[in-house]
């Protein structure tokens, strides 16, 4: 009846030391996750600023449309032939 009784104590702590085990793990893994979660919300700050910073080139091909056009009419006024530009990929202008 004694050997029945150690294998209880046996058991007992070996279920501790895994619980103890899963206990850290579990600890760790949320301290990673903070720690990503801090970086992640570094990174969209960094990425917003980009994004507002960066929002002026949004209108660098429609100011482009408007000199290729000005400079076209110009040529017309000044009597001189309209130059066609075939090979133009700009989505802003076509004829």
């Amino acid at each position: 009846m004694t050997a029945l009784s150690m294998w209880w104590t046996v058991g007992w702590a070996v279920g501790a030391v895994v619980i103890l085990l899963v206990a850290i793990l579990l600890l760790t893994i949320t301290g990673l996750a903070r720690k990503v979660d801090g970086v992640a919300q570094d990174l969209v700050t960094d990425l917003d600023s980009i994004a507002r910073k960066t929002a002026p080139l949004q209108n660098v091909a429609a100011t482009n449309n408007a000199v290729q056009t000005i400079t076209r009419c110009l040529r017309i006024a000044r009597g001189g032939a309209p130059v066609v530009d075939r090979y133009s990929t700009s989505p802003g202008w076509r004829e």
